[in-house]
């Protein structure tokens, strides 16, 4: 199932989502429309310096942004 993300609403990369899944395994996750992995620098949710293993999502993921972060990116 999907729908159309909402205001505040972010992708795995950090970026604005277009579009948010519900799955099974994660609950509701966002996605920029991007597939080219959006991150550069530290890790929006959690600050690590580079990108987590095997490409997948930050364990510290979530689909708001996190309470202190700074602006989301819009490339």
């Amino acid at each position: 199932m999907q729908r159309p993300a909402e205001s505040g609403e972010l992708c795995t990369c950090g970026r604005k989502a277009v579009v948010v899944f519900q799955t099974e395994a994660h609950g509701e996750v966002g996605w920029c429309g991007r597939a080219d992995g959006g991150r550069r620098g530290r890790c929006t949710f959690c600050s690590a310096p580079a990108g987590h293993r095997d490409g997948l999502a930050c364990p510290s993921y979530s689909l708001g942004p996190p309470a202190d972060a700074g602006p989301t990116m819009d490339l």
